[in-house]
């Protein structure tokens, strides 16, 4: 399986059903600190979703969900936990409602070329090729 598919399975079971247990039974020594990563800062465009194309809310999903996913998969957790919670937590999409989110989360699952475009923006964003994940 590649890398990055397997990446976005994991990260859209934890998005999606708010994955919070740990993976193992031993506790960490030292628990992780984690905060949510801030979304991008040069999202163009107005802040009211209700004013922005479709296009532009899915390139804001896709480019939010991305960043998040590779600064969490960049960080090292020494407590399983944490790892989850931060696959889990939810990054702040700049002009997008909960429910706008919600749906894009759904369409990751239920639309392949979606989930494609995502595994793509994935590899951009943490810098991995095509090639690379083979």
């Amino acid at each position: 399986m590649i890398r990055s598919r397997a990446l976005l399975t994991l990260a859209t079971v934890a998005l999606t059903a708010g994955l919070t247990a740990g993976c193992g039974d031993e506790p960490a020594r030292t628990p992780a600190k984690i905060s949510a990563p801030s979304a991008p800062t040069a999202t163009a465009g107005p802040t009211v979703s209700g004013s922005l194309t479709p296009e532009r809310m899915e390139t804001i999903y896709l480019d939010t969900t991305a960043a998040h996913l590779c600064s969490v998969q960049s960080r090292v957790y020494t407590d399983p936990g944490a790892m989850a919670d931060a696959y889990a937590s939810k990054p702040i999409y700049s002009g997008l409602t909960d429910a706008q989110v919600e749906q894009y989360q759904k369409r990751t699952i239920s639309d392949k070329d979606f989930a494609g475009r995502l595994t793509g923006q994935i590899q951009k964003t943490c810098g991995a090729t095509p090639a690379a994940t083979r």
